[in-house]
């Protein structure tokens, strides 16, 4: 879970970057909004350098690293540019004309800017591989010189060319899910399905048991994406099966979660199984992450 981002961080950025036009003119369907205030102060001697605000949130997929960066859209009220490989191309001279092309789009709408799995661009540069070296190069030239807020997110972060490290303003690591956190979440689930479907579906009480109290599920130690689309999954069994309660809703039952669980587990046995090591391994040996930093060893308790 993200905690160095503090509200009174998120408060600064807003004002860090008041009295810029938030949207241009010719973006559709948007009303043109200015606002009063200074440009952002930069302490680089060079003009135009280092006026931006980059992150790098970097940890385990599905820990909330992309929704970090919408929630943070939502909460200062900017559009979001969420832009992957597709967007930006793999040719260095490609990706730099893109870049230059979403920069100044991000910089006109006051954008907030995301760029989704950014280790690809950001790879250690080799003698070997020129083509690597340019494409490493003209990222890092167009981070010098963008003056907006940028979200990198990765969960390789341990293959990025150190040179990376001094243009990132603010790095954030995300580790795994604690039982308490995944625990939050799958409530979380549930509520907002009684909130929006109270009359049409509900929550067997023992649903909620099996949650808590499933040793198979915990030992899954599922990410918040596996949560959300083992619930969703649940959900949809329980449509098709059809059992209703007196009020003629829904049941969702401990079984329609039991059947997610028994895929999930059998299918990261199989993984285990063929690589002789659990997830978290494979990234350490790998050199991609470690996602033990800072865990807990009572939290140890993966399938491996």
């Amino acid at each position: 879970m993200i905690q160095s981002l503090t509200e009174k961080q998120i408060e600064s950025l807003k004002a860090d970057w008041a009295g810029q036009q938030v949207l241009s003119e010719k973006s559709p369907g948007v009303e043109l909004k200015k606002s009063t205030g200074s440009r952002t102060w930069s302490a680089d001697y060079v003009k135009g350098k280092g006026e931006g605000l980059i992150f790098l949130l970097h940890g385990k997929p599905g820990v909330g690293k992309t929704y970090t960066a919408e929630c943070i859209s939502a909460h200062i009220k900017r559009p979001l540019l969420n832009l992957t490989a597709t967007d930006l191309g793999t040719e260095p001279l490609v990706i730099e004309k893109n870049l230059a092309k979403w920069f100044k789009l991000a910089a006109s709408w006051n954008a907030v800017l995301l760029i989704d799995e950014a280790d690809i661009y950001m790879e250690h540069r080799s003698v070997q591989d020129i083509a690597r070296n340019s494409l490493v190069a003209g990222f890092l030239r167009a981070l010098e010189y963008f003056k907006g807020v940028l979200f990198l997110t990765t969960n390789r972060v341990g293959h990025f060319d150190e040179a990376f490290i001094s243009r990132i303003n603010m790095t954030i690591y995300y580790g795994p899910f604690n039982e308490h956190q995944r625990r939050e979440l799958w409530e979380s689930y549930f509520k907002k399905l009684e909130k929006e479907r109270e009359e049409k579906m509900r929550i067997h009480l023992n649903t909620r048991d099996y949650v808590e109290e499933s040793e198979d599920l915990r030992k899954l130690e599922w990410n918040g994406r596996e949560i959300k689309n083992a619930f969703q999954i649940a959900v949809s069994l329980a449509e098709a099966e059809g059992d209703k309660d007196d009020r003629g809703r829904v049941i969702i039952k401990p079984d329609h979660i039991k059947a997610t669980v028994e895929m999930s587990k059998s299918f990261k046995e199989y993984l285990n199984d063929l690589y002789a090591k659990n997830e978290e391994d494979r990234a350490a040996i790998r050199g991609n992450r470690y996602d033990a930093f800072g865990k807990r060893p009572a939290d140890e308790t993966a399938y491996r």
